[in-house]
């Protein structure tokens, strides 16, 4: 244990010295080197008057060395003469916290930083603990003063300290005559208050921080506290209680403190002192250690309704709100992210924005065009963030108990009353702090009946004879229960089997609800055809769960595997209304094998495409059916180091070869109608579909690339090189056709748009008489899919919705026996029935 008579040998050498030289006014009386963040030093005033310390600020030398000092300034305090002064680690134990007078992140050496006293005004070092150079002089102990001898900057007195064991810190903020020193009661009587309206000011950044300048001053404020976050934040946030009426300036502040004032409450008024600064763009005033007065309690603020228009980007209109209590009650703001991962922070939350959802620049844009620049660069600023500070446990939405994947759910386009929190700013973002205490009921998410769930199936704006369906089912793999082995030793969708079920069940589902006579497969298991294939799986649990009096379902069998891919596309069908005319055609795809611009060696492949020809059995019309998975945008390519600004993402130019390939092998090989679905990996506006369906390379000032060192079954496609695609294949693209462009199947961070597509030539198109996307899945939380990974305790349902993270695309075909919708053919002049007859003699004899 430390003893007070140490000190008092202290206290009688300086009296001594400084009776007859001129005086250090502060030395480091004693520095501890603890376990963990147990660091601090005290400072002790050897003068016989009082002294400020903001003329001084400890200097710590990191690693020993003198040329890098780190300074850490003392708050504005006066310390009376005799007295002393604690400065500690922001993150030490509680024990040394209650000693300390101030605290610092930068209270962090590790027995090799040497701290020194320095006079701001002159840069004089009164006093020095340590030595320079990378050494270990003063760890995992703590040392306290007992020569008067004023330390030089730079040397080394070992024989000034008495040594004590690792985290023994007793007497530490005791006077040396053994007196306590208390600090003052921190108390704004007399202060002029600046008001947390003058401290926000109108613009992006206070009015009191000249450009240039890091730090407004510092100030005193008031407000009433209405949250306290020790979380995602490190402090609480006030209001003014009346504010100045001003809809242009924020009457909330927030308050940035390592911890939390002894006793405050929510609704607490008080002032505090502080730095007012920009903090990564979010204004706060920092408060000094214990400068804060709590002036009284239980104070009431109410939440002010965001009043939001479509005049400007959101966050725009929230800069005014920041650090104010707010409602989302009648805001017009509306789900666009359902609650699931942020990247950003790192927790999960959820996304609103203003009256509608966001959309992928390049679902409604040609990738680099003004537009779609414009749309990406603004998307960013469309969105609010609803947080908690408490980070939400697996599984959990905090402020809503009763979410459940039954009647329970969140959709994308919800709009939410009664959701009340603070407005704060961190990771480029505006996020709402929903408070401990709202807790929010079913009834506050409302939304319109047409976009709500349903208990029975998509129904389309027409009906046809012929439905078809094209499906990504999220990796349904049956190998590890008792299905047939893959062929490539991996694993992509449940873990375990009471996962399995409920996967198999939610798609079996969907898919008798979507009652479609043809459904093309994506992420489907390649273990083959077998009995005890994953397609043959599925086709049973369909026909065990639809209606008896539903036709049953075939699958196509494709031979023992569908490319090299553990996943692959497949095609089910009802045989009572389709037959299949001849085998199923496996179309090649590129491969791309070489290196790229920094030398590192690539081996890429693309799934196979699956045709199928079928004939409807009431009209004996034949139809042509391709499934396609492109490669993914998280994967990595050759020509993405060249392209890292490209809003496509990877391997845009190595799907554009696939497109091109495809068209050119359904040009060559394939007459009649002919419908090209499934995950194409691209939006709307993206270059692999615009080089399927209208890409026009004379009229288009970006061009279209496709691959380089590229190659189709062992041979180099264009000798190796990326070359433009000179054409486009005349397809249409059926759901932006008959629903517009802001039509959807997938959503990724927060955004909507369509990765999933079906294509018709020109003589299907006459006769498709709607198209749409089910939105089962991208409206809804992926916590309710199968996977029980990061989802806590939440319970699973088999009901067909988050079936997938893709939403089915559901096709209406009108097939009739004579002409296309009923129609007579068309009587042909003579002229051109003469040309018809050309037409097909010459295509007889040169093919």
């Amino acid at each position: 244990m430390k003893s007070i008579p140490v000190k008092t040998i202290l206290a009688t050498s300086i009296a001594s010295v400084v009776a007859s030289t001129a005086s250090a006014e502060l030395i480091i009386s004693q520095y501890v080197e603890g376990s963990s963040y147990n660091k601090a030093v005290e400072i002790y005033n050897t003068s016989s008057a009082e002294v400020s310390l903001s003329d001084y600020k400890l200097v710590k030398y990191s690693n020993g060395d003198a040329n890098s000092p780190n300074d850490i300034n003392f708050d504005n305090v006066s310390l009376a003469a005799g007295g002393v002064f604690v400065i500690a680690s922001s993150s030490a134990s509680d024990a040394l916290l209650a000693i300390a007078n101030q605290t610092s992140s930068s209270v962090n050496f590790n027995g090799d930083d040497p701290v020194a006293i320095v006079r701001i005004s002159d840069g004089q070092t009164l006093d020095f603990f340590g030595q320079y150079g990378d050494t270990d002089f003063a760890k995992d102990a703590s040392y306290d003063r007992v020569d008067n001898t004023v330390i030089a900057d730079g040397v080394w007195n070992a024989a000034a300290w008495n040594v004590l064991a690792k985290d023994n810190y007793d007497g530490m903020g005791v006077a040396p005559n053994g007196d306590v020193v208390e600090p003052e009661p921190f108390s704004c009587s007399g202060a002029v208050l600046t008001p947390t309206y003058a401290i926000q000011g109108s613009g992006d950044t206070s009015p009191l921080i000249i450009e240039g300048s890091f730090s407004g001053g510092t100030h005193y404020t008031s407000g009433i506290v209405t949250d306290i976050v020790t979380s995602l934040y490190s402090g609480f946030f006030i209001q003014d209680a009346t504010g100045d009426g001003d809809a242009s300036t924020s009457d909330g502040l927030f308050v940035y403190s390592n911890t939390t004032p002894t006793g405050l409450q929510v609704g607490d008024e008080i002032c505090v002192q502080g730095e007012v600064s920009e903090y990564y763009s979010s204004t706060q005033i920092s408060m000094d250690s214990g400068a804060y007065e709590i002036l009284s309690s239980n104070n009431q603020i109410q939440s002010t309704q965001l009043d939001l228009n479509s005049d400007s980007l959101l966050h725009d209109q929230l800069e005014p709100y920041e650090g104010m209590f707010v409602t989302t009650t009648n805001s017009d703001l509306i789900v666009s992210r359902n609650f699931s991962f942020d990247y950003g922070s790192y927790r999960n939350n959820m996304v609103m924005s203003y009256a509608e959802p966001i959309y992928k620049s390049t679902h409604l844009h040609v990738a680099g065009t003004e537009d779609e620049v414009k749309v990406a660069e603004e998307n960013a600023k469309r969105t609010l963030y609803i947080d908690t500070d408490a980070k939400p446990a697996d599984g959990v939405v905090p402020y809503f108990p009763d979410f459940n994947p039954e009647d329970g759910y969140i959709r994308v386009g919800d709009s939410i009353s009664n959701l009340e929190g603070v407005i704060a700013y961190s990771y480029s973002q505006y996020r709402l702090i929903a408070g401990e205490d709202v807790v929010l009921a079913k009834s506050d998410f409302s939304r319109d009946l047409e976009s709500d769930r349903t208990s029975y199936g998509p129904i389309l704006a027409d009906d046809g004879n012929l439905r078809v369906a094209s499906f990504n089912v999220l990796n349904l793999f049956n190998s590890p229960f008792g299905g047939a082995a893959n062929a490539f030793g991996d694993n992509r969708g449940a873990e375990v089997d009471s996962e399995y079920q409920i996967q198999i069940a939610k798609i079996a589902n969907a898919i008798s609800m979507i009652d479609a006579d043809i459904v093309g497969l994506m992420e489907i298991e390649n273990n083959g055809f077998s009995d005890t294939s994953a397609i043959a799986a599925l086709v049973d649990q369909i026909n065990t769960t639809q209606p008896a009096s539903a036709l049953p379902y075939s699958y196509v069998s494709a031979g023992d595997n569908v490319g090299t891919d553990a996943i692959a596309v497949g095609l089910i069908y009802r045989a009572d209304a389709v037959s299949l005319v001849g085998n199923a055609v496996k179309i090649d795809m590129p491969e791309q094998h070489g290196t790229d611009s920094e030398g590192e060696q690539f081996d890429k492949y693309m799934r196979v495409s699956l045709l199928q020809k079928f004939k409807h059995k009431e009209t004996k019309r034949k139809l042509s059916i391709v499934v396609n998975h492109l490669k993914s945008k998280g994967s990595a390519c050759i020509e993405d180091t060249a392209n890292e600004n490209d809003a496509q993402g990877n391997c845009n130019a190595f799907r554009v070869s696939a497109a091109v390939t495809l068209g050119d092998y359904l040009a060559e090989n394939v007459k009649g109608d002919i419908l090209v679905m499934g995950d194409l990996n691209a939006y709307g506006k993206e270059d692999p579909i615009r080089v399927l369906t209208d890409y026009d390379a004379s009229a288009s000032e970006r061009k279209i690339m496709t691959a380089e060192q590229a190659s189709l079954n062992g041979e180099a496609i264009n000798g190796g090189v990326a070359v433009e695609a000179a054409k486009s294949y005349g397809f249409t693209n059926l759901v932006e056709h008959f629903q517009g462009p802001k039509a959807h199947s997938y959503t990724y961070s927060g955004e909507l748009g369509s990765l999933d597509h079906a294509l018709a030539n020109k003589s299907l198109l006459r006769k498709v008489v709607a198209t749409d996307d089910w939105h089962i899945n991208s409206a809804e939380s992926n916590l309710f899919e199968y996977s029980s990974q990061y989802t806590g305790d939440l319970a699973k349902s088999t009901n067909a919705y988050s079936s997938s993270d893709h939403d089915p695309v559901i096709i209406e075909i009108e097939y009739t026996k004579r002409g296309d919708h009923g129609e007579k053919p068309k009587h042909e002049s003579p002229l051109e029935i003469l040309f018809n007859i050309f037409k097909r003699l010459f295509s007889f004899l040169w093919g």
